[in-house]
């Protein structure tokens, strides 16, 4: 049996979407919703979507009393989940639809290759569902190259899987044998963002073997949980990707590659800066404190993020 694990944060309308796309699914699964301390009228919503719909598969709601993350709200999700001792486990983005055989190609693959741990479905734009939004990536210099992004789905119709060493928790699909030693799959460095990259940077380290299984098929309404962030500040947003980047890298690259490397980002980073707030020197100040901070921090915590993306104040400090 499948535990799959979907976390809600002020998107019923999503969630409750992707529960009946679910519920029209084949396969031996059960679904776990974590709210992340939703401030709408999420939890009551989702409850009486539960409570009213008897479908196949059973759906368990967790109400959390506060705000985790995208990655500490899985692992608890995934702490909960653990109790039903499944044999594999799949996380979704709330705002995905999936094909009704998406699950069945998912585990029949991982049955039949069991050398590859994480695996994960195609990943359609929801909005024009003929074109590949991602389909896992390769990890080369720091960075992803999803190799068909933006291409037309058809593409892949006749590839069986493609080896990857980069894979999206939008859909992300492993056993249970690679849950650390506190049953948790990301790390809870990062509040919002980066716990994808930092996996896919452990997974290739510690040699785990992860594929796309192009025969497995979902949708994904892209960018969902970002545009629901008010007072969003770009320049924190640049920020905040840029930081965690650099902190995974230092973690997971020798001293060389890792100085290497980010020098070939240096240039990117200040003409982000640059194109946001249109001052060299301001540019150039922040571009000194985010190397700065890439050497002494290991994380970007929920006040780092409320600094950067909501209160806007990161910068006075």
């Amino acid at each position: 049996m499948t535990a799959i694990i979907l976390v809600n944060w002020n998107g019923a309308d999503d969630t409750i979407a992707c529960l009946a796309s679910l519920q029209a699914a084949e396969g031996d699964f059960f679904v776990v919703v974590a709210d992340n301390a939703s401030s709408d009228n999420s939890v009551q919503r989702i409850s009486e979507y539960i409570n009213e719909y008897e479908g196949v598969h059973k759906v368990h709601l967790l109400s959390f009393d506060d705000n985790y993350g995208f990655a500490i709200g899985n692992n608890k999700a995934i702490e909960f989940a653990s109790s039903f001792s499944p044999s594999s486990y799949m996380l979704l983005n709330n705002d995905t639809e999936v094909e009704p055989d998406f699950l069945v190609h998912l585990v029949e693959f991982s049955s039949a290759n069991p050398q590859y741990k994480a695996i994960t479905p195609r990943i359609n734009f929801f909005s024009e569902k003929d074109i590949i939004w991602e389909s896992g990536a390769k990890i080369f210099l720091g960075k992803r190259d999803f190799g068909y992004a933006n291409k037309k789905s058809s593409l892949l119709d006749s590839v069986e899987y493609m080896p990857i060493t980069s894979i999206s928790g939008c859909a992300l699909f492993f056993v249970p044998e690679l849950l650390d030693k506190d049953g948790h799959i990301f790390t809870d460095r990062y509040f919002f963002g980066e716990e994808d990259f930092e996996f896919s940077m452990r997974m290739r380290k510690n040699g785990i073997k992860m594929a796309c299984v192009p025969a497995s098929k979902i949708y994904h309404k892209v960018g969902r949980s970002r545009n629901k962030m008010k007072g969003i500040a770009n320049v924190g947003k640049f920020y905040m990707y840029y930081l965690n980047r650099f902190i995974t890298l230092r973690m997971y690259m020798s001293s060389l590659e890792y100085c290497f490397v980010q020098m070939l980002y240096i240039p990117n980073c200040f003409r982000t800066f640059y194109g946001v707030n249109h001052s060299i020197g301001t540019s150039w100040k922040m571009l000194r404190r985010l190397l700065r901070e890439a050497r002494t921090k290991y994380g970007v915590s929920k006040d780092d993020f409320r600094a950067l993306m909501i209160d806007n104040d990161y910068f006075d400090k």
